[in-house]
């Protein structure tokens, strides 16, 4: 693999090893695509147990799934946080070790180490969960003629991924922290979407909230504006209503008429069954969501990464061009400058709003 642009790797091919037998190429994803599958049903969820739910991201649909295959002899394999911010996938095969696997990691997770231990655990006869993004479900596929029975796939919806390389300069670079304490990173927190880095249960670092006030953590607004995303991300073949795995999930957005169903004040799941293994692992949790079905479209239509793809445009075409002359904020900065004038300026107003309808209330 080689280090490229904003530090993602790429695979590269040594001739002075390869035989020419073309299997890379066969069981490549991006060369040769996967079976798509448009969802069966859409469902908004919760899990019910308050303090899953409270400690998941959104509505703790994939700590539920978790639990459930943990419970029948199964394993787990989904993304966590290593020693010195490695973000890697890791086998969990016990109820207390799904913690490591709790929370959105809005970075790209290394696949590599488990793909052995994961074809094993599928020979074996173990049921075998994996959680991952769309282009990682994938890639797993290939490894197999057919997907075999004890295997369940379920993809999160995915806005791109910027690269682990990128998130570790900017924590040791920019917020001058010591990768070494480095425990734990969350994205996101009950209310707010703010990075948080930990050492053990010691708060490192705690950033702003991203909707209340942006432009001030280049790692997430960038990320959220579509700056840092691996070169594929922007022609995903996976940002699309057809599916890759069993079950798709993420937020969401969109919900019409949330008001209607019962409290939820953590989040809402979107659950996508797409497959009819999918739906029968659904049935098998559905004791422990609040599940409410819901029509696919509107799942569709509230999340624009079950469309298309995000799009390149001339800010971020500008800012990748122009990344490694600077450090990557001053570019960021300067490309979204009007952005955020714009932002300061009507903040500034409503506070001022605000005083003077305080004033009429003497």
């Amino acid at each position: 693999m080689k280090l490229g642009q904003l530090g993602h790797v790429y695979p590269v091919v040594n001739q002075t090893q390869c035989v020419d037998c073309k299997l890379c190429q066969k069981v490549c994803p991006a060369l040769n695509g996967v079976d798509l599958h448009y969802p069966l049903s859409a469902y908004a969820a919760w899990a019910k147990k308050l303090d899953e739910y409270k400690s998941s991201t959104s509505g703790g649909v994939a700590s539920v799934l978790s639990r459930y295959i943990i419970s029948i002899g199964g394993v787990v394999y989904g993304c966590s946080v290593l020693p010195n911010v490695q973000i890697k996938h890791v086998r969990v095969d016990s109820e207390d070790g799904l913690a490591a696997l709790k929370g959105s990691k809005y970075v790209q997770s290394s696949i590599t180490d488990i793909l052995p231990l994961l074809k094993q655990d599928v020979a074996n006869g173990l049921p075998v969960l994996l959680i991952s993004t769309p282009c990682q479900i994938a890639a797993v596929s290939k490894m197999f003629k057919s997907i075999p029975p004890n295997l369940f796939l379920v993809d999160i919806i995915c806005h791109g991924t910027p690269s682990n390389d990128f998130l570790r300069a900017y924590l040791a670079k920019r917020l001058k922290l010591d990768l070494h304490k480095i425990t734990n990173i969350s994205f996101r927190s009950e209310n707010a979407f703010s990075l948080t880095v930990y050492d053990r249960k010691q708060l490192l670092w705690k950033g702003s909230n991203l909707w209340s006030d942006r432009y001030n953590d280049v790692y997430y607004d960038s990320f959220i504006d579509g700056f840092t995303y691996r070169q594929s991300c922007y022609t995903c073949r996976y940002a699309q209503p057809n599916r890759c795995s069993d079950i798709t999930i993420g937020d969401f957005w969109g919900l019409k008429n949330g008001n209607e169903l019962p409290a939820h004040p953590y989040g809402v799941s979107v659950v996508l069954p797409v497959t009819s293994r999918g739906k029968l692992l659904l049935q098998h949790v559905s004791g422990d969501l609040n599940l409410f079905e819901r029509p696919i479209q509107e799942a569709i239509d509230g999340n624009e990464q079950l469309r298309i793809p995000k799009k390149m445009n001339w800010r971020i075409s500008s800012f990748r061009k122009c990344w490694g002359w600077y450090p990557a904020y001053f570019w960021y900065h300067l490309f979204v400058f009007d952005k955020m004038l714009l932002f300061r300026v009507k903040r500034m107003i409503k506070k001022y709003l605000r005083k003077g309808l305080a004033w009429f209330d003497y």
